[in-house]
């Protein structure tokens, strides 16, 4: 399908409401005698119109170049949500559906989607009494636009930091940095907090005081404005649960995950807290040692230390410079490697589509080809412009459903976009991180072949969804696939093995730390949404879930929760990240070393990605294990 043209927005957003709404009259209208099997299908049918036009205007809210056009496509959202609330509140709707349950002649699969369909009515709320209704579908509206609102803030709410010395105070910073942010008139140097520039300045500036400046203005990033938003939108969230019969928010949302319960989460989360304990407090004292060796009278290690002393450690200690190892991958280079990786590992085949219609020039759209039949379109948004979103995530523009559309998406970026003088040189961070969103993706496009909607795509269980994304992760790590594409900028020598053997063991170190700092962030998540509306400050959760988990003191006046996107888009459900880990640990050792074998790459495909949301996440890591996953190759690896 064509992109959605901007001028038609609302029209187009009005045509699938008439569409989806005439698809739910007929579908109420069927009578008692229809096939069950048609009567299923005609259930599902109902949201094709909106999975058409949906996607499209969260993509363009979040990407599109205009102001005009993303203030419009947020209204469209919520327009289209709301629709979304009155269908999951629908009591003829439900009727209709009810009759269907435990009907003869459905096979697994239709009794799947009738059965997950009648407890998503339920967990709506669509059985309470009509006072309650009409307060989920207010409270459901104003959440939706508490959300909009969060991530808007987050867009609009960066700082810019000034340093007077100019390039002098920007000691340590790649050449390529500095000519890309050159000195003012006046001598002096001011740069954003937006993460293409933070991550480079943190890690490369060795001046404290200036680490320490700049990490301050990025932590205030969207306060005051979202300390005022986002304790609404967890009272909010939390009268939502309530109303539903829920203890919390918490429950409510992982109650039909892998984790089944907030309580399971939090289990989780803090056996993994005590079990880095020890190693924590050694790599500290660690990086104690390498900040002294800067600053000899240093008596902590400060969060504005992090990234300087994790790059540090990783060149002394690990032979590693991630300078010298990010002139083997120019942004373009590794773009084009990515997808040649992705051709091999999921059999498929990539066209460039330059005469597509696109919503910016950078963009670039592409097709999936298998025997030279289109099957799936994507959009890459790889660069940062203002207005746009800030971080890296794959958008889904619409699902595939077999025999009637092709599954499409985009993937968002921020890398540095190559100029004539500037190949865009990526750290390799940034190389796992591009690898990981086309996880996402493959997941999302190659599930796309199925007869009904509600299992085409990335429809599992969403601590399941990280799996196939840190998953693919491992292929950025591989040296047969760095080699083909990772090429010296001067000699075209392919990257050394030995260099990513210590890039391996640079990616090791300070391991604890880093994975403590993401449990924060996953016990903050938990923490916020596991109250009632009456639920603490998020800034003394945050100071809480700090004492409890976090490596270095707090920064005094910061409040990095107001910027945590997560706390939007995830909720409760940050930790679903280091759930995942381990499943994508325990599919790691089951290649035993085979990332490239075709037939391996096929059966994961068919049995993992292909599968869509038709089986329970745990059937399909079964049926390709040959068992049960389990913890035992993550605990391997928090070991090492």
């Amino acid at each position: 399908m064509p992109i959605l043209p901007t001028e038609s927005l609302e029209s187009a957003v009005q045509d699938a409401l008439t569409r989806a709404r005439a698809a739910r009259d007929a579908f109420c209208s069927l009578g008692a005698t229809t096939d069950p099997t048609e009567a299923v299908q005609a259930f599902d049918r109902i949201g094709l119109p909106i999975d058409r036009v949906r996607g499209w205007c969260s993509l363009y809210a979040m990407a599109h170049p205009e102001d005009s056009v993303r203030e419009r496509c947020e209204a469209c959202v919520r327009q289209l949500s709301a629709f979304g609330t009155e269908l999951s509140l629908d009591t003829e709707l439900f009727a209709g559906l009810l009759r269907l349950e435990g009907a003869t002649g459905l096979d697994a699969e239709e009794q799947r989607l009738v059965t997950q369909a009648l407890r998503d009515f339920r967990r709506s709320g669509v059985d309470r009494e009509q006072a309650t209704r009409e307060r989920v579908t207010a409270l459901r509206a104003e959440l939706v636009e508490l959300g909009q609102t969060f991530d808007r803030n987050i867009v609009e709410g960066g700082r810019e930091v000034r340093f007077e010395g100019g390039h002098d105070d920007l000691a340590g910073l790649p050449e390529d940095f500095l000519a890309a942010h050159p000195q003012a008139e006046d001598g002096s140097v001011t740069l954003s907090t937006d993460p293409s520039v933070r991550a480079p300045f943190l890690t490369y500036q060795q001046d404290e005081g200036h680490r320490r400046k700049y990490l301050e203005a990025a932590l205030s990033r969207a306060t005051p404005e979202n300390l005022e938003v986002l304790p609404k939108l967890i009272a909010r969230r939390a009268e939502l649960a309530g109303l539903l019969g829920y203890s919390s928010w918490a429950d409510y949302v992982t109650e039909e995950n892998m984790s089944r319960s907030g309580a399971n989460v939090r289990t989780f989360l803090e056996d993994l807290v005590a079990r880095l304990e020890m190693r924590r407090g050694q790599e500290l004292d660690e990086y104690l040692e390498l900040k002294r060796e800067v600053t000899p009278d240093a008596q902590d290690v400060q969060e504005w230390d992090r990234f300087f002393l994790l790059e540090r450690g990783r060149r002394e200690r690990c032979g590693a410079d991630s300078r010298e190892a990010r002139r083997y991958f120019p942004v373009r280079e590794t773009l084009q490697g990515c997808l040649e990786t992705v051709e091999r590992v999921f059999a498929v085949e990539i066209a460039r589509e330059p005469q597509a219609a696109v919503w910016h020039e950078s963009v670039e759209a592409f097709a999936v080809l298998r025997d030279g039949q289109v099957v799936a379109r994507f959009y890459l948004d790889l660069y940062p412009r203002d207005g746009k979103f800030k971080h890296a995530c794959m958008s889904s523009q619409h699902q595939g459903l077999s025999g009637l559309q092709i599954p499409e998406a985009s993937l968002l970026c921020n890398f540095t976009r190559a100029t004539e003088s500037d190949p865009g040189y990526m750290a390799h961070e940034q190389v796992t991180t591009l690898f990981h969103e086309f996880g996402h993706l493959m997941h999302h496009l190659l599930a796309g072949e199925h007869r009904f909607l509600a299992f085409s795509g990335i429809s599992t269980e969403w601590d399941f969804v990280e799996v196939p994304s840190q998953f693919f992760e491992e292929w950025a790590w591989e040296p047969e696939v760095l080699q083909r594409f990772a090429k010296h900028p001067e000699t075209a020598e392919p990257i050394p093995t030995d260099m990513i053997e210590r890039m391996r063991r640079a990616d090791e170190y300070g391991k604890a730390i880093e994975i403590s700092v993401q449990l924060t962030y996953a016990l903050l998540s938990l923490s916020l949404y596991e109250g009632g509306p009456a639920a603490q400050d998020p800034l003394q959760v945050m100071l809480g879930r700090k004492r409890e988990a976090f490596p270095f003191p707090h920064v005094e006046g910061t409040a990095f929760v107001a910027s945590f996107g997560h706390l939007h888009g995830y909720s409760a459900m940050y930790y679903t990240y280091l759930w995942s880990l381990a499943i994508a640990k325990d599919l790691r050792e089951a290649f035993d070393g085979r990332l490239l074998d075709r037939e391996l790459g096929a059966r994961y495909v068919k049995q993992i990605l292909a599968p869509g949301g038709s089986k329970d996440a745990a059937d399909l890591v079964a049926g390709f294990l040959g068992r049960e996953s389990n913890s035992e190759a993550f605990e391997r690896w928090l070991a090492r």
